[in-house]
């Protein structure tokens, strides 16, 4: 998906994605266009195909907007590769949003030394977690804790209630998320029905035949069906495996006032302790943990609303604070106003 060729823009926000809820936020927040290039193969032999192919294509839309300022999310690191050589031969202001696996995946740690030489060219580093701000603070980078945005209820398409108790557990069906202890903990709930949001694709065939009857796999969503889903449940679960994630449906949840269940990991508690409850990624503990917020939403629900408000306060005074850092940039005519 590509957002429409227009008028030049102060700023660009380019993701090698198909789509990221946060990416679309941030280029309307800044007042420019949202791009987004995931092409093919996807077979792991022939990645660099593709990201020839999806650097090529960012580079020719680079060269049709010339923009001032240009935000690219990593990772792959290629995509901030790109854009940092784009800044280096046309003046451009380079600011890079950095998922937290960008640090502490596998995949990516090869990375570390290219993603350190890149920030050294960046007007700001965008960050999820108070711990990935240290980290580059200490390696001098210009870092800069963006939590995420949290949508509105008028965000959310509606979508039918099931008469029973419903549990949305959001996510993408990827490899940190405890699919299989989820599907084991459905078990031990059977009147609840269990709504597992993301690529069910990415689940073995076998694990998907096998699971119990009260689990939908409800497939990818569009986004605002996606917050509909989590809108219309009784509750939201959202669990990881990862301990330095930091779960953007954990914010969809918290805006939309659902009750909110998370695996207990020292970032997510730190962030939404306030308003959520937590499990141990365990089935006993995670069908234990959403049986409690089943018999308590009305209370999880007034939590996940009062911590709204101080959510929004830290993101709007980062966006201020990366407004800030962009407009600086018109002392040397390098960006108009945003």
């Amino acid at each position: 998906m590509i957002a429409d060729a227009g008028a030049r823009a102060p700023v660009v926000v380019v993701a090698w994605d198909g789509f990221q809820a946060r990416t679309k936020y941030l280029s309307g927040a800044l007042g420019g266009p949202a791009y987004f290039f995931r092409g093919r193969p996807s077979q792991k032999a022939l990645l660099p195909v593709r990201y020839l192919f999806e650097g090529i294509r960012m580079w020719r839309m680079l060269e049709r907007h010339r923009p001032r300022a240009l935000v690219v999310i990593t990772p792959p690191v290629l995509a901030p590769l790109v854009g940092w050589w784009w800044s280096i031969t046309h003046g451009c202001r380079l600011v890079v949003d950095c998922h937290t696996g960008t640090f502490h995946s596998r995949r990516w740690r090869w990375s570390r030394l290219l993603h350190r030489l890149i920030f050294r060219r960046a007007a700001a580093v965008l960050l999820h977690t108070e711990e990935d701000e240290a980290l580059m603070r200490r390696w001098g980078a210009p870092a800069l804790l963006l939590p995420d945005d949290v949508p509105e209820l008028g965000d959310a398409l509606e979508q039918p209630r099931s008469s029973g108790p419903r549990v949305v557990v959001a996510g993408s069906l990827d490899g940190n998320e405890p699919i299989a202890d989820v599907l084991a903990a459905a078990r031990l709930i059977p009147g609840v029905e269990v709504r597992m949001t993301g690529d069910p694709n990415r689940v073995p065939a076998v694990m998907r035949a096998t699971a119990s009857a009260n689990v939908v796999f409800t497939g990818w969503l569009e986004y605002g069906t996606f917050l509909g889903e989590l809108l219309a449940a009784d509750v939201v679960a959202v669990f990881s495996t990862d301990p330095h994630i930091m779960n953007r449906a954990a914010f969809e949840a918290v805006g939309l006032g659902r009750p909110l269940v998370l695996s207990d990991l020292p970032g997510l508690r730190a962030r939404f302790g306030d308003g959520a409850s937590f499990s141990h990624n365990d089935p006993p503990s995670m069908a234990e943990a959403i049986r409690c917020a089943l018999q308590h939403q009305d209370e999880l629900a007034a939590r996940s609303t009062q911590l709204q408000d101080r959510l929004r306060r830290h993101h709007h005074e980062a966006l201020r604070q990366l407004r800030a850092v962009l407009r600086d940039a018109t002392v040397t005519g390098q960006l108009a106003a945003i």
